[in-house]
């Protein structure tokens, strides 16, 4: 339901789009990420709403918003209305690489709640991690305590007092999620991985960079004195003249075959350059941001060829002709 602004790693949403699609499909369940990887973050509560009226479940993906359940205006998706919602812990929490937490609302059908094991097992591996499971409990324990509530909110006080100056400084901002600064580095007069490297020589290095932005993700371990490492070291690189290149608009290819025959085809590696017309075979994908150009099974149009080129993807693989 993308509004005007789409792009391939964020999308605002049109909720007018949202209401009339689900009334006229009729799905079992609305599925968005949210906060996307540039800190933009949904209306759940409007969605929920939406979803709810049209007999529809709404599942988040909140990867990278498990803390927002500790601020001081709670705005975790479950505070908001989402009937399920995963987070990964690992992401802003202290807990090991792959801990996550899926919550199921407690006015949905004892059904979900009963059957998440079994339904977590088709996927989930027979050894699991007990160091993993450990630093989740670890993380439970802390989180627990008032005074990490206390720690996150003034923290992310610290950090929208930080991106405030920033921006009389010159620099420019998206995304609205309070632990994550994503800078628009063209208009400061570089692109996003340029910016990237100098911050990488000055030590401090980015959650992610591509030619637009350079996504800064913060937790209170960093502390005060991070925080102004961090705005030093910002004021330190010199402002160029504004860079004009846009990224290329996005264009939905055509869906020619269901994903199961694109994965299980023949298929053949040829530069991206020459793919245009062809079948995606497997998603050509950057992790991060770990956002498909096009989706398997789509033929891949002139938008894919300029989105390939910009993002610097050299090879793609197709189906075999």
């Amino acid at each position: 339901f993308p509004d005007k602004g789409q792009s391939y790693l964020s999308c605002n949403m049109d909720f007018g789009t949202a209401e009339r699609t689900l009334s006229t499909l009729k799905p079992a369940a609305l599925y968005v990420t949210s906060p996307d990887y540039l800190g933009n973050r949904v209306p759940i509560d409007r969605l929920s709403e939406i979803c709810h009226k049209q007999g529809a479940l709404l599942l988040v993906d909140n990867a990278h918003g498990a803390y927002l359940r500790f601020l001081k205006n709670p705005s975790h998706p479950m505070d908001l209305g989402a009937d399920m919602c995963c987070d990964s812990a690992h992401k802003t929490l202290p807990v090991l690489t792959g801990g996550a937490y899926l919550h199921i609302s407690p006015g949905l059908s004892p059904f979900f709640s009963e059957n998440a094991k079994q339904a977590l097992a088709l996927f989930g591996s027979t050894s699991p991690s007990y160091l993993i499971l450990q630093s989740l409990d670890a993380a439970n324990r802390l989180m627990d305590q008032i005074s990490y509530r206390e720690d996150i909110q003034s923290f992310a006080n610290d950090v929208e007092t930080l991106r405030e100056r920033l921006c009389t400084g010159g620099f420019s901002f998206t995304g609205d999620e309070p632990l994550k600064l994503t800078l628009c580095t063209k208009s400061y007069g570089y692109r996003g991985e340029d910016f990237a490297m100098l911050l990488r020589q000055r030590r401090i290095e980015c959650e992610f960079a591509d030619p637009d932005f350079v996504v800064l993700m913060l937790t209170p371990q960093i502390g005060k004195k991070g925080l102004e490492k961090l705005e030093q070291t910002l004021h330190a690189i010199p402002r160029l003249p504004p860079l004009k290149d846009l990224p290329p608009p996005f264009i939905c290819p055509q869906q020619v075959c269901s994903l199961r025959d694109a994965l299980l085809s023949p298929f053949e590696e040829i530069p991206a350059k020459e793919s245009l017309n062809r079948i995606l075979a497997n998603a050509t994908v950057g992790c991060p941001p770990a956002v498909p150009i096009a989706v398997c099974g789509e033929r891949i149009n002139e938008s894919c060829l300029r989105a390939f080129s910009y993002y610097n993807i050299g090879c793609c693989t197709v189906l075999k002709e």
